[in-house]
């Protein structure tokens, strides 16, 4: 009996640095507001500049769907490199295209799957539309590492998996009147870091096309 007991604690024993491993696990938080300290829903918090050392490895897929001839998600984050599918599950056809200069693309009239993928091997902004449905917009947002989050609606974030060294982190929003590296921030892995704030002025949505639900 008595040895039962002594294996069971030494289990116990034994598992327990490995949950503190675990529980200290190193990350960044923070949060994104406005000026007036309200919360900031969707805005990215990314690592504009990694330590040398990192290995960047991009996704290798993401997905922006055709939903009620809408965008969905209506912004992606990712990582150069990374290639996008446009599948259309709309009952109608879809032409996406984009003229931004740092991915020029167009997939002509299709519905379902029958898109091409599209490699995005450029940092920046990507603004797609479609040809038919003047209302639809979207932006991919490419990033020059893989580490990213996206805010929720209490305007927090939580950065994970960061490799060691010194981090050069920004944030951006699709109505930011600042540019992503004018919010630069340093942070110094492997330190868990929880008070990185961000302050974002918003410029008022912009009106969109009305959308024409007739139109094919």
């Amino acid at each position: 009996m008595y040895l039962h007991l002594f294996k069971a604690r030494l289990l116990v024993l034994l598992a327990l640095p490995l949950a503190a491993v675990h529980a200290a696990k190193p990350s960044v938080s923070g949060s994104v507001t406005g000026p007036d300290g309200s919360a900031v829903a969707g805005a990215v918090v990314f690592v504009q500049t990694p330590p040398a050392a990192a290995t960047v490895t991009p996704r290798t897929m993401a997905v922006v769907d055709q939903v009620n001839k809408t965008f969905v998600p209506g912004v992606l984050p990712i990582a150069v490199g990374t290639s996008v599918r446009f599948p259309n599950h709309d009952q109608i056809h879809h032409h996406v295209y984009s003229f931004s200069p740092i991915k020029t693309f167009e997939l002509p009239l299709y519905k379902g799957d029958d898109a091409p993928p599209v490699v995005f091997d450029k940092v920046g902004v990507v603004r797609i539309g479609c040809n038919i449905h003047d209302w639809m917009s979207g932006i991919i947002l490419v990033l020059p590492s893989p580490y990213f989050a996206v805010t929720g609606a209490d305007g927090r974030f939580v950065l994970e998996d960061l490799p060691n060294g010194t981090h050069v982190l920004v944030a951006w929003h699709a109505l930011s009147k600042l540019k992503p590296e004018e919010t630069a921030q340093t942070v110094r892995m492997p330190e868990a870091v929880s008070n990185v704030n961000f302050r974002l002025p918003l410029a008022p949505p912009r009106p969109r096309p009305a959308m024409h639900g007739l139109r094919p």
